[in-house]
Formats: structure tokens, sequence, C-alpha cells
């Protein structure tokens, strides 16, 4: 598994901490259209994280636990010391990781009190040096890529902090194209991330605000890249990457994809039961994890049906909902 090549299109699924867990990644596994996707960060504070903590928190690490369709997975760390992360990073392979992922965009308050994620953006050197001890610690077969942010504050900042992932011996950078102080304010800057793709040499992978495929085409017109990384567009759209395959004529994957929005999280929904239908005995399980989901959904833009909105609120048991979503 090569994760990103330089010359192909590769559409990769975001690690949303708290949503896209392994039941999540099921999901979207068995729906198909990503490259590969990044797990959610394992933090990295005081001590060395070991190859068991690894798999209790990244269980679908070395396959799916839930369903039958694998995604491959990028192991995702955050932390601020160098040698710490190394270590971890080492095993984390031992865990069975392909591939480190290194979290410098999270703007989590809890995690900026640490300084971790984002509040590391201000230290680029910190940046240059928890890249390279990852890099040295670990063979050359090992993919070690970066998620980064514009900056803190200003988006000017990124061309340094890009500059010194590159400089750490990163394989590939992702770039969020917000600072920290614009968390998930509408808009993005894709014209910063233009000019760090002129920059440096290693491949960039777009990430931001990614709804649709016509924001995924205007991305790449106005970014100069062809790698990108979806987050909550998938939530809105759980079939985005096939529609986003369909629009740079990439080979279909799937042949029963339903052409509404109703209808496509109404199927989401119907296969997320099933993928887990070994936790229906806790009858709530389910259902409150797809009011989750949906609460999201309408966070980014009011667009599920009232129908599906009234099952996912009143259904209490597995059963319930599965027979709501039906009707």
């Amino acid at each position: 598994m090569s994760f990103i090549n330089p010359n192909q299109t590769a559409l990769v699924l975001a690690p949303m901490e708290g949503v896209m867990d392994a039941q999540m990644r099921a999901l979207i596994a068995d729906l198909g259209g990503f490259d590969y996707g990044v797990s959610e960060f394992i933090r990295v504070g005081q001590e060395i994280i070991r190859a068991r903590q690894v798999l209790l928190e990244i269980p679908d690490l070395n396959g799916p636990v839930f369903g039958h369709a694998k995604l491959p997975l990028q192991l995702q760390l955050l932390g601020d010391s160098p040698e710490l992360m190394a270590a971890s990073s080492i095993e984390a392979c031992i865990a069975g990781a392909r591939a480190i992922d290194i979290n410098f965009g999270c703007p989590a308050p809890t995690i900026l009190r640490h300084s971790g994620g984002s509040a590391l953006l201000k230290t680029p050197c910190a940046i240059t040096e928890i890249v390279s001890a990852i890099r040295k610690a670990l063979p050359a077969i090992i993919p070690v890529s970066a998620k980064i942010r514009l900056g803190w504050e200003n988006p000017n900042e990124v061309e340094t902090i890009a500059r010194a992932v590159e400089d750490g011996g990163a394989n590939w950078i992702t770039i969020h194209a917000r600072t920290k102080q614009e968390g998930y304010k509408p808009g993005v800057h894709w014209d910063a991330v233009a000019r760090v793709k002129s920059l440096i040499s290693i491949p960039v992978v777009a990430n931001g605000d990614l709804f649709t495929p016509e924001e995924v085409i205007r991305c790449e017109a106005e970014s100069g890249c062809s790698h990108f990384m979806i987050g909550r567009g998938i939530l809105k759209n759980p079939f985005l990457a096939h529609d986003i395959r369909a629009s740079r004529s990439l080979p279909a994957l799937r042949t029963d994809i339903p052409d509404s929005l109703a209808d496509r999280l109404r199927f989401a929904i119907q296969r997320y039961a099933i993928l887990n239908q070994d936790k229906a005995a806790n009858s709530g399980f389910i259902p409150n994890r797809v009011k989750h989901w949906v609460g999201m959904i309408r966070d980014i833009s009011d667009t599920v049906p009232r129908k599906i909105l009234t099952a996912v609120k009143h259904a209490r048991t597995t059963p319930e909902l599965m027979e709501m979503i039906e009707e």
C-alpha cells in the first residue's frame, strides 16, 4: 500500500475525533470510494504509547472489526516530545501501522493546553524536530506525513510551517486551509495552499470545506492539488467519494448508489445498523450514534428530511429505528 502516489489522485478519509471511529469507518469502507483513511489521533503525553494501547484505541488498524470491507488506515499521533513520539511510532508499527501521520492541526483547547496539535504551529523548528525524530526511527518503507493548518492566525505563516515539515523528512503534507484562529468558520484559503504547492517538493493533500464535487474541482483549480482529504462532507453525503470519482471520470466502484440525498442518508443509516448489529443488544447504542451523526449534518446544513429527523428522534432501539427509516 503506497498511500499517496504523486501521479494519481487520492481521496482520503479525514480523522474526525469523536466521530470517525472504527464503527463509522466500517460504514465508509462498506460504501467505498476512498483510497485510505487516517485514524483519530492517539495522544502521546508523558510516556510511550505501547502497541497494545494502539490496538485498543484503533482496533481496525489491521483490518475490519465491523463488517467485512477493508479501508487501508494510516495511524495518527499527536504530541510535542520528539523522543516519545518516535518511540511511540515504533510501537505503532509493531501493532501493525503501515504509515504514520503527525497531527499539528488540532485546535481543541484541551490539546492546546498541553502544547500539542496546532499549538506547535507557533514553533516550526519543533515541527521539524518531531517529524525528523519519527522519520529517523522508522524504516524507509513506512511513510511519514503531517497534517497542519495555515498557521496560528496568519495564513502567510504556512510557507514556513510547510517547509519545516519537508525539512523533517515527511513523505507528504496535508493542509487544512484555515488558521487555528479561524477554526471551522466558512471560507478557506486555497491560494495559500497553492503557494505551498509551488514551494515544496513533496505531495500536498488539500483539506477543508470539500462538500461537493464542484468544490473539489474549485480546490484543484485554485490550489493545484490533486489529492483531497474529505471530512464533514462525507457525513452529509455518504457517497461523496463516489460523486467525486465520477466528476473526475474515475472508474465507478458501485452501481447501487441512490440518487437523492435523503435516500443516500437512509441507505447509510441502514447499513450502519447492519454492520454494527452486534451492538444491538445495547438498545440505545445505534440510535444514539445516529442522532449524533444527524446532529452534525444539521450543523453543516439543513438538508436532513423531516421524516428522517422524526425517525431518528423517536427511535429507542435499533429495530425501531430500522422500521421507521424503512417507512
